[in-house]
């Protein structure tokens, strides 16, 4: 790491903006944790869930990946980003074995916000970011696509990027991303930008800014897929990563039938927990309700036709968990994630 890299990210961890106010106060967050047992257990085909640490950017990683095991994940979906704690090999696996996670994922930095982490080039963010993820042990790079006029790496998409990343070792899987004010400045939005790819992320709120059905996205592309962010949406065009149950998919058909499917890859989800940041407690307790739900859907314990925001607000009661894992509990409406039409898009890389 550059040394000027280096006094910026102590800069950043020291001003008083870190962590950001609606952050818990440090007191909350619980001691050092043993090392606890890695829960590695045989899935037997099954799809295995995600947390991700995107909608968290701001906040330490080891207070994010305790919170996240503490809801029962074992697994997390890591965002590189400025802090060395979220990028540097060492660092990451230090955090996660503390927190007895393992880091199957790694999202590269391509958000507008972190066009500066790795390089701006496209081509050589995307070579240290499958380096990083090859260090910690990650099978999957969630990557963007270049902008439309970005000839050069579109090039390189093309001819080398899937050999270069099976010598380096993980999977370069490309995510769909969405229009921005009707124009599509990614390459890649619909199923017919994905079909060329050999890994695919498909990500379910992307497809509902695009205007893209799941089920016919899927029976497109649900051979190549081999990671999914799932999210609900609030269906007013805007990439809202809405808990599931709190917006207008049909999460519950869609990821019963992917569970049906026989799909047996990973599943993150990408959720916008701002409403839940006053108490770790709160945190913990809204993750631990989306996974229950997710894992209920995955497996087909709800019924696919009592999706959508009625559906769910009749089904949440007072608010608190209930001993139905299959069922959805209404949220605070979401609000835009860090990945908003523009940071989700990405910068300018070359």
């Amino acid at each position: 790491m550059h040394r000027r890299e280096a006094e910026l990210g102590h800069r950043l961890h020291a001003t008083d903006a870190w962590p950001p106010k609606r952050h818990p106060r440090l007191p909350d967050r619980p001691g050092p944790r043993h090392r606890r047992r890695l829960r590695l257990e045989s899935m037997h085909g099954e799809p295995r869930i995600l947390a991700s640490t995107a909608p968290l950017l701001l906040s330490p990683v080891n207070w994010v990946l305790d919170a996240f095991a503490d809801a029962g994940f074992t697994e997390a979906e890591l965002l590189l980003a400025r802090h060395p704690d979220s990028r540097e090999p060492d660092r990451i696996l230090a955090r996660a074995q503390e927190a007895g996670l393992r880091i199957p994922v790694v999202h590269g930095p391509y958000m507008l916000l972190l066009r500066n982490v790795l390089g701006r080039a496209y081509i050589e963010k995307t070579r240290r970011s499958l380096e990083i993820a090859r260090a910690v042990g990650a099978q999957t790079l969630v990557a963007h696509a270049p902008f439309r006029w970005e000839r050069r790496a579109r090039g390189w998409l093309a001819a080398e990027a899937d050999d270069e990343a099976a010598e380096i070792g993980p999977s370069f899987a490309m995510e769909n991303l969405y229009p921005v004010a009707g124009r599509n400045f990614s390459s890649v939005v619909t199923p017919q930008d994905l079909a060329p790819f050999r890994h695919v992320v498909f990500d379910t709120s992307h497809f509902a800014v695009a205007g893209i059905d799941l089920f016919d996205a899927w029976d497109a592309i649900g051979h190549q897929v081999v990671h999914l962010h799932v999210s609900d949406n609030h269906g007013a065009g805007k990439d809202n990563h809405a808990p599931i149950g709190t917006g207008t998919l049909p999460l519950a058909a869609f990821l019963a039938h992917v569970g049906r499917s026989g799909y047996s890859g990973t599943v993150t989800l990408e959720l916008d927990c701002r409403p839940h940041l006053d108490a770790r407690s709160e945190l913990v307790a809204f993750w631990t309700r989306q996974r229950q739900l997710a894992e209920a859907l995955l497996a087909g314990e709800a019924a696919p036709d009592n999706d959508g925001p009625e559906h769910a607000e009749r089904l949440a009661g007072d608010g608190h968990p209930t001993t139905d894992a299959g069922r959805a509990t209404q949220q605070t409406p979401g609000r835009p994630l860090i990945g908003d039409a523009q940071a989700k898009q990405g910068g300018r890389h070359e």
